[in-house]
């Protein structure tokens, strides 16, 4: 699951073509993300936020 599938909060952006701190707006409004404990770095499967996206943007 590691590599292509996980990526960080720049990477995501990327991916989406939004900015970095926009990302942050996500989050704040329910993007999914994956954290390893309360202090770990946040990770996004690119698919999950995708159909996050496409739900969440349909209400």
């Amino acid at each position: 699951m590691f590599g292509t599938e996980l990526l960080n909060a720049r990477q995501i952006a990327e991916e989406l073509g939004i900015s970095y701190t926009y990302s942050f707006k996500l989050i704040k409004n329910g993007c999914p993300y994956h954290q390893l404990g309360d202090q770990g770095r946040k990770y996004y499967v690119l698919k999950e936020v995708q159909e996050w996206l496409l739900v969440s943007s349909q209400h």
